[in-house]
């Protein structure tokens, strides 16, 4: 049975003698897929805004919406395509680096073969956690403790399938949820921390999150196979790809 205690325990090891190659990491991939903050703070009042749009000039609000949407359909298409791939490829980092040291390339792998597949999984997947959300609130939250683990199990098997990559995460996830829910607020002093440093500390303890959360993940599958939710030959490990076309 894990313990919180455990799966940090394990992470610092696993981190011994590598913390900085997962800093790099963790900070490229939360650049990449707009996980990074900005200590910038704008203060406008309402009579400021209310101001600006009456002096605008009408001819300017065409422009200013259709580069909204552009803008939009952009960051739309780079959370697709880009920023849900490499956090996937952060996640086999991080699970290959448990075993021994992997390769700042690994964040990368992902981007080969067959890397629409994954596009397709993660997509899907944040598709409905997300009308969840929109939709009514509680479902959204139930469903992404749901589907927490298919970053990792997309990272192990690239080829699942969405419906087998979402039921999976669902059945290791089962009873596990709340377990899960403690181990995000285990680190709520270390947040706290972190924002004391206008969010620069996040950027440090990131590797040591990420370590840890590839723990629960080893876990979680430990049990799956142990109680044939899935088999070796579904999940075969993380152990590096050096054929180019993986």
């Amino acid at each position: 049975m894990w313990t919180c205690s455990l799966l940090k325990e394990n992470a610092k090891q696993a981190l011994s003698g590598r913390y900085w190659k997962g800093f790099w990491v963790c900070l490229v991939v939360g650049l990449l897929s707009g996980g990074s903050s900005s200590n910038l703070t704008f203060s406008y009042s309402a009579d400021d805004v209310v101001s600006f749009w009456e002096n605008l000039p009408a001819y300017i609000l065409p422009f200013l919406i259709v580069a909204s949407l552009i803008g939009l359909a952009l960051a739309v298409l780079w959370s697709v395509f880009i920023a849900s791939p490499i956090v996937v490829g952060r996640c086999r980092y991080f699970m290959e680096s448990r075993q021994s040291p992997s390769p700042f390339s690994t964040v990368f792998s992902v981007f080969q073969t067959p890397y629409l597949n994954v596009v397709k999984v993660s997509f899907l997947t944040g598709l409905k956690i997300f009308a969840g959300m929109f939709l009514l609130l509680i479902p959204g939250i139930y469903w992404s403790y749901c589907y927490a683990l298919v970053p990792y199990l997309l990272a192990e098997n690239p080829y699942l399938t969405t419906t087998r990559a979402m039921e999976l995460s669902k059945e290791m996830m089962y009873g596990e949820k709340l377990h899960y829910f403690v181990l995000e607020l285990s680190f709520i002093g270390w947040n706290l921390l972190c924002i004391l440093t206008f969010g620069i500390g996040f950027f440090f303890l990131a590797p040591y999150q990420s370590a840890t959360f590839a723990e629960f993940y080893a876990a979680m599958r430990a049990k799956a196979l142990s109680m044939g939710m899935t088999t070796t030959q579904e999940l075969g490990g993380f152990v590096r790809h050096d054929n180019p076309n993986y």
